[in-house]
Parts: C-alpha cells; sequence; structure tokens
C-alpha cells in the first residue's frame, strides 16, 4: 500500500511547473511535486487520509512515530555489498525482532482508533498488520521474538577501545563491553539542563556527536556494520535464529513497511504545515472539483502569511473566477496584495492537487494539468535587456505547453521594457492563452492592458478583469470584480505627499 495513491499503477503525476520562484521560497513544494495528482479517485482518497489526521490528533501521532520508527529502521534496508558473516548473522536476528515489534506497534496503536478512522489508507494499514498477525508465520517469528527481545532491548550502548599511534592517530580498535546503560554528553549545558552533576563511567568527557553528522552516511553505515560484526561474535551464543523461511518473510514484511516511508514522511510534513492553520483558528475546506472550469474561494487565505502571521493580521479573499473566462487582468496600487493573492491561489491549487484541504472556508477548483506562476522576482538579478529576453523566452515555453486544462499565473510581466511596447505584446500573449482556453491571472501596472488592445478586443468575454483597492492611503488587499479607477492610486500617494493642489 501507499500513502499517497491507491496503487503504484495509479500513480498520475503530472509535470507541475510551478517556476523555481514559489518552490526557492518553501521547500515543501520542491518536495510536494512529484505527488501532484489529476487522478480524482486518488485526491478523494487522500483527502479522506488528510480528513482523518485532522480529526484525530491520536492517528497523526502515531503516523509521525511510525515514520520516526522507519528512518531509525532504515540501515536495516540497505543492501551492504561484502557483508560477511558476523553481520550477517545480527542482521538475521535484527530482521524479524523489528518486523515483529513493528506490526504490533501499528496494531496496538490504531486498534482504540479504527471505529472513528474513514480513510482507506487508515484501514488498509490496520487491515494489513491484522491479517499478518493472524498468520501462522507471525505466530513463529513472535516466539522467536520472545526468546530475543529482552536480551537486545538490554542493549543500550557498547564501549570501543581503541588503540592509537606514535601520532595520536587510531590504529585499531575492539569491542569492551555491550551495556545497559546509554552514555551522558560530558557537555557543562547539557548536564545544567539535565541537572545531572553525578559522575560515572558513563559521562563522557565531551559532548557526544551525532554519527551521521561527523562522519556522512557511507562511513556511518560502515561503523554500523563494524559494530553488528562484533556484537555478533558476543552475542551470537545467547540469540535464537529463525529458520530461512520465516527469516524471508520478515524480510518480505518489512520491506513493505520501508516502501511506505517515503510518502508517510510527506503526510507528516503535511501534516505539520495543516497544524499551524488549525492552531491558528484559520478555517481548512476540502474543495470541490470544478467540472466547468471555474474556480471558486470563500475566505481564501494566503499560506505564506497564515505560516508568519496571526489570523487578525491577515485579510482573506472572496473571489470567482467564472468558466467563461480564460484571463483576468488584474490591476491596482502598489503593495495592495495583488501578488499575495497570486501565491494564495498557487498554492491552493497546489494543496488540492495534492489532496490537502486549502485554507478557506469553502473552494471550488478544476484539475489541472499544469501550473505556471512566472514572477518578475525571477527575473530580478538579470540586466534589463537579459531580462526582457529571459521573460519572452518562459513565457513563449508557456504557451507551448499551455492547454485549455492549464492555470497561468503571471506577475508584472514585460516590465523591464516601455508601455508602449510591453502593453501590446502583453495583449497578444494573452489573446494566444484565449485560444488554447484554461485560465489565467495576469497582474500588471499597465492600465492601457484593457480591451481598447486589438489583441484583447479579439477575446471578447474571455478576458476578464480584477483589482485591488485604496482608499485615502490605506490598502485593503481585498481582490474585486472589475476593472480599477486607474488614477485613484496615483492620487492618493500624491495627496499623501502634499503634491496636489486643495483643488484636487
Amino acid at each position: 500500500m501507499d500513502f499517497m495513491f491507491l496503487s503504484t499503477s495509479d500513480q498520475t503525476v503530472l509535470n507541475f511547473d510551478a517556476r523555481a520562484e514559489i518552490i526557492s521560497k518553501d521547500r515543501f513544494f520542491d518536495r510536494a511535486k512529484k505527488y501532484i495528482s489529476t487522478d480524482p479517485e486518488t485526491l478523494r482518497y487522500r483527502q479522506e487520509l488528510f480528513c482523518d489526521l485532522l480529526n484525530s490528533e491520536e492517528i497523526s501521532r502515531f503516523l509521525s512515530d511510525f515514520s520516526e520508527r522507519l528512518k531509525e529502521y532504515s540501515s536495516l534496508m540497505q543492501e551492504q555489498p561484502g557483508t560477511k558473516d558476523g553481520e550477517q548473522k545480527m542482521h538475521n536476528i535484527l530482521v524479524p525482532t523489528v518486523y515483529v515489534e513493528m506490526t504490533r506497534f501499528i496494531h496496538n496503536s490504531l486498534s482504540p482508533h479504527m471505529q472513528a478512522a474513514k480513510s482507506d489508507a487508515i484501514k488498509a494499514l490496520f487491515s494489513l498488520v491484522s491479517s499478518d498477525m493472524e498468520s501462522d508465520e507471525f505466530k513463529r517469528l513472535s516466539q522467536f521474538y520472545e526468546t530475543n527481545a529482552d536480551k537486545l532491548r538490554a542493549v543500550s550502548s557498547v564501549t570501543i577501545g581503541v588503540n592509537l599511534n606514535a601520532v595520536l592517530e587510531p590504529k585499531e580498535a575492539g569491542l569492551v563491553s555491550i551495556n545497559s546503560e546509554q552514555y551522558k554528553s560530558g557537555d557543562l549545558l547539557d548536564r545544567i539542563l539535565r541537572m545531572d552533576f553525578e559522575k560515572d563511567e558513563f559521562h563522557c568527557l565531551a559532548p557526544l556527536v551525532t554519527l551521521d553528522k561527523k562522519l556522512g552516511y557511507q562511513d556511518s553505515q560502515r561503523v554500523n556494520f563494524a559494530l553488528l560484526r562484533a556484537m555478533s561474535q558476543v552475542m551470537n551464543s545467547g540469540l535464537a535464529h529463525c529458520n530461512s523461511q520465516c527469516l524471508r518473510y520478515a524480510q518480505k514484511k518489512l520491506t513493505a513497511y520501508y516502501e511506505m516511508a517515503e510518502s508517510l514522511a510527506f503526510v507528516v510534513e503535511a501534516i505539520k504545515r495543516l497544524r499551524i492553520f488549525k492552531d491558528k483558528n484559520i478555517p481548512l475546506c476540502f474543495p470541490e472539483i470544478s467540472e466547468d472550469r471555474g474556480m471558486h474561494f470563500v475566505s481564501l487565505y494566503d499560506d505564506g502569511l497564515c505560516q508568519a502571521k496571526p489570523k487578525d493580521e491577515i485579510v482573506p479573499n472572496t473571489i470567482s473566477l467564472e468558466p467563461g473566462v480564460c484571463c483576468y487582468i488584474l490591476s491596482g496600487p502598489n503593495s495592495g496584495g495583488k501578488t499575495v493573492f497570486l501565491n494564495s491561489v498557487a498554492v491552493a491549487q497546489y494543496y488540492f492537487q495534492l489532496g490537502m484541504p486549502v485554507p478557506a472556508k469553502k473552494a471550488s477548483l478544476p484539475i489541472c494539468d499544469a501550473i505556471f506562476k512566472v514572477s518578475v522576482e525571477e527575473q530580478a538579478n538579470i540586466t534589463p535587456v537579459g531580462r526582457f529576453e529571459k521573460e519572452c523566452i518562459t513565457l513563449s515555453e508557456v504557451l507551448g505547453q499551455f492547454t485549455e486544462n492549464s492555470l497561468a499565473l503571471i506577475d508584472e510581466a514585460f516590465t523591464s521594457t516601455s508601455a508602449s511596447e510591453a502593453v501590446p505584446i502583453a495583449a497578444n500573449f494573452i489573446y494566444e492563452l484565449c485560444r488554447a482556453g484554461g485560465k489565467c491571472v495576469f497582474i500588471t501596472h499597465h492600465h492601457e492592458l484593457c480591451d481598447a488592445q486589438p489583441g484583447i478586443k479579439q477575446c471578447g468575454s474571455k478576458v476578464g478583469y480584477l483589482h485591488t483597492q485604496a482608499t485615502d492611503d490605506r490598502r485593503t488587499f481585498t481582490v474585486h470584480q472589475g476593472k480599477a479607477d486607474s488614477g485613484s492610486y496615483a492620487q492618493s500617494i500624491a495627496r499623501k505627499y502634499g503634491l496636489l493642489g486643495e483643488s484636487n
């Protein structure tokens, strides 16, 4: 099973091109790209899962713990060429032990909450482990587990002796003891925080260091397997061994858990993100699928602002992008909320096609085959001539891939050239988008970009208008239907700085 897909043959991932700008600000979206789906049943499958996790902190906490355990045990699933007999013996003891522990952990964690669980993903996981626990193989492995568990649980640390050469470099090392107690950091601050001032043989002289961070993955794996070999030589005689058939069964089942690890880790990360909305009492909803290609939002909040600010400092937007309109031209005062609105639409579409709820009271969204977000920020470090050419190249690529099921979000294109040049180019770009169909929101500060332009005029009702407002220097940060008053922002700014006469 998989937490993000109904089946391995059902992984309908599209090549979502959200441009670098939306991803560079938030790495979550970079990891999310591979899970974007266009399949309605897959989206419903995920929505049910996220609904369960948002409604049950216990199930959510279980998945987080399950994910951490899979990370902790990941080294057991790594193929190591040249593995020696001692390492393999300890590996063969650990695999069935970990499998039995993991299966019991999943069953015991989920069992009290299954009546409330609605999602197929959680039900499938519980059914999988319940069926396993009834099998003869699991019962035999449980007997093996009971024999070894106490002995293995008693191992909390090892003591290693290292001999040095004349220049104080390690030349040889050996296992001194296997201990039931963990070593403690010798760092003074750590000891103060633990209120631990006693000294014994388990206090280090220096701070403990995470092995992976100090050595890197490959070196830490070599140390792990060297330890397994040494521990096997010491402990082997006191541990029971299972037969090859049971070992293969445990390996196969543990591999099935491990194959869930990547999608599970993403779900856990997504839930942490969604908890921020819940903790701030920001509404979350699962959008309906819009069959007519319209986009409708009631109280849509911007994801980026929600991550950083309290709810009362964020202005939501209620807006409809009608099905018959291909391109909406959005204008308004600087810092009036245009780019924030564009980002909120982009992220809402992303969340929707991940199967996640969106930060709104209500929403209806189409399933898109691609989303293109092009921002002036992407071109900020390019010279004016190079920047204009780069914009032309990027927008030409968008046109080449844009279909009736695509979404384009364009923020202040062609600002690196004069209005007299930019407006007709932008009008023709919008005309080509309208010919393809799909949906676009095009932010501009050029008020001349309207139906007076031949390219826009040819589009007819396929072009609509949105605007943000400002009254007496105050931005409302809300988006409204219709054309903006082109003179209102300039006059309000000029009035603020005393540049208008009394008659104005």
